[in-house]
This record gives structure tokens, sequence and C-alpha cells, in this order.
């Protein structure tokens, strides 16, 4: 989750260790700042911040206080960090309430279940993909291009199950050529799901391009990948692309993608780098294919399609991209193509976040989508409440 600390103040409440009254493990308070139900999400706390109030947190597990369900964590680097400098947890806060967290001694032998996941297929011609349980998303690199099928959309696989999928569809699809049995492709629902969204020439869900004379000009598919974090909370990498011709400049760009545990969205930040103009027109955007219905909500921060499959038999496709709060994009429709479009100067990043959804899954309808993509721009607005207190203070006073 990214906090908003210009707008919304954080409050954090971890009790530390009290083993002079019998006390033991470190307590934390995450509150719902608003009424209306937060989807799953990670939470991210400074981890200097946490190792005042928890010293010994590569020791412990946290969970859930009532439930004593284990919660994901992972200590992560950010990307201009040496070594991690965040601590992540996967959590769900109630609609209105708190979520009280304990950390609890770990033995040893209790690791975080991985929440995320991504590799790249070197069987498929260098295919980079990635997932968590709801979401799986791929995109081309170099080899892929030297066969001429050439696009830097981001590519959408469907799935129904809460289960890691780059593996075995890479696997069945391998052996359905191998044997010459269709059935086992990738592109053919055998009930967990499939690949029936079209890339091709499009941005997919979330790829970029500069708008420039009316036209859209894209790269080609990345050359260089460097992977970031692999989990067990967040997946995170980044994409270079070849210098192109953008309608007489010359652009590079380079992408950066997070998916969290529990998120449709990956958070996305573009850096275009070029000479010979002040600025571009830089464009984040949703293939509409033909039948698509193409939506502007919340005043053009988010953009949404209720898109069709390559397989008529397989439902409808989802996608959706939102734009950073501090963000002001304009919105175009330039088929087959729906914009987000940002000023940028040369080095200068934007931030958007985009996903999808399938619609026989669990958002079975337009309304639920469009919802769900609302919902997620209020949830990057008003991130969960901290608040720090000692624990002594909290056993005096009594449960709150």
């Amino acid at each position: 989750m990214i906090a908003q600390t210009k707008h919304f103040a954080l409050t954090l409440c971890i009790l530390g260790i009290v083993s002079a009254n019998g006390l033991s493990g470190q307590h934390l308070t995450l509150s719902n700042p608003h009424n209306q139900a937060r989807q799953p999400e990670v939470v991210e706390l400074s981890l200097s911040e946490v190792r005042q109030h928890v010293p010994n947190i590569e020791q412990t597990i946290a969970e859930n206080a009532l439930t004593h369900e284990k919660l994901g964590t992972q200590l992560y680097a950010s990307p201009n960090s040496a070594t991690p400098d965040k601590l992540l947890i996967a959590v769900q806060v109630p609609t209105g309430g708190r979520l009280e967290i304990d950390f609890v001694p770990n033995n040893g032998s209790t690791q975080s279940e991985p929440l995320v996941f991504g590799r790249e297929a070197p069987e498929r011609r260098d295919d980079f993909a990635w997932e968590n349980k709801y979401v799986t998303y791929r995109v081309y690199g170099p080899a892929l291009e030297a066969t001429g099928e050439i696009t830097s959309g981001i590519d959408v696989w469907s799935k129904r199950v809460p289960n890691f999928v780059i593996d075995s569809f890479y696997k069945h699809d391998a052996e359905g050529q191998r044997i010459h049995n269709p059935k086992l492709s990738y592109h053919v629902d055998d009930g967990v799901g499939l690949d029936s969204y079209l890339v091709g020439p499009t941005r997919g869900c979330g790829g970029t391009g500069v708008l420039s004379g009316g036209k859209l000009w894209v790269s080609k598919n990345y050359t260089h990948l460097k992977q970031l974090s692999s989990g067990p909370v967040r997946f995170e990498f980044e994409l270079t692309y070849a210098p192109w011709n953008a309608n007489g400049v010359e652009v590079t760009e380079t992408k950066r993608i997070t998916l969290d545990a529990g998120s449709r969205m990956n958070k996305i930040q573009s850096t275009f780098t070029f000479a010979g103009a002040p600025t571009i027109d830089a464009a984040a955007g949703l293939a509409v294919h033909t039948g698509a219905d193409f939506e502007q909500l919340e005043g053009g921060h988010i953009l949404s399609v209720w898109d069709t499959p390559q397989d008529p038999t397989a439902g409808r496709i989802s996608t959706g991209i939102i734009a950073s709060p501090s963000q002001q994009p304009s919105v175009m429709r330039l088929d087959p193509n729906g914009l987000l479009v940002f000023h940028v100067h040369s080095g200068e990043s934007f931030t958007y976040y985009a996903g999808s959804g399938w619609s026989k899954a669990d958002m079975p309808t337009q309304k639920s989508w469009d919802s769900y993509l609302t919902t997620a721009l209020e949830q990057i607005q008003q991130p969960v409440q901290v608040r720090w207190q000692d624990a002594r203070v909290k056993h005096t006073k009594g449960k709150q």
C-alpha cells in the first residue's frame, strides 16, 4: 500500500515486550479510516521505526491477535536501498474497524507462505510472467521479438482458483505441442483458467507509449530485465526498452512494476528519457477490443474496460488503470486503446496502477469491476491509520 503522507496522517500501535510483568510479544493495531470495506492490501512500515519497538523483528511471526492466523510479512529493500528498509505486512482491515496483530517468537520452523511468484520462461522464448493468488500477467522479451512477435503491451491470464499457474500453464502447453494435443494449450480453459487476452499491437493492461501528432509511438519488446523483489509479499522488477523514434524524438523507457499480495493492481512507475524536445506526452493505456465497453470514472482518474476475450466462451475480461492521486493526467481514446496521458520532462517519472479481473471468477459484472477500481483508488488515498503506544499503558488501561 502506498502511503500518501502529504494528505493523510499515519498512526501505528506496536506494543513492546514487557518481561517484568510476564507479558511477551509485540502488538500492532491497524485502523480503517472510513466505513467502507477495504480490499486485501500490503501495509508498508519504516523498518528503522519498527525496530525501535520490535528490535527482534527478524525472529518474529505476525499473526491476527484474535484468530491467530499467520500474516504474510517481508523485510523489503526499496529500489534505492542496499539493505531492507521497510516491513511489509499482508492484511485486510475490517470495515470501519481495526486489525489487531501480535508479533510472536518464531521457533525457526515457520516461514511466510509465498503470496507472489514470477519468473522468466526460457521454454517460451524469454516471456516474463508474474502473479499472486488473484491475477497473472506477462511481458515479452528479445527472444520473442526475434521471431517477429513484437509488443510492449502487458498480457493478462485469467484464473478462477487461488493457485499459482505460471509453471503449470507453460508445462501443459509445452506438452500439448509435443504430443500435438491442442486441449493442453493454455489458450483452452481447463477449469483453472486460460490465456484468452489478445495483446498484439495494443497496450494490453498498462503498456505505455508516446503520444505525438495524433499517433501513439511505442517501443518493441523489453531488452533488459532486473528483478528487485521475489516475495513472499511483494514481487517487483524493472524493464528497460531500447531507444525508439517517437515522431522525430528518440526516447528510452525504464518501467518498474510492483505486484503485492492480495491486489489485482500492478503499481507501475515509468520514466522516459529523451533529447530534442522540452517535454513529451507519455501515455499509459488499456486495450479496447471490438465489442468492449470503455468508461472513465472518478473524473478521469480511473479508466475501466469491460473487454471481450479471444474465445467468446471465456466470459468477459475486465481491465483498469488508476492514476496516482498526485498525478493529473488527461484522458484520450485512440483506438484500439484508452489512454491516460502524462505531460513529462526527460527523466521525470509518472505512476499509475493497472490490473484485471474475470467474469468467470470473482468479477461477474462490469459494476463489480468498477466498484473494485473505485475502492482501490480510495485505499490509495486513505491508507490504514497507525499509532504508537507503550504496552504497559495499554494493559494498565485495559482493552480498548
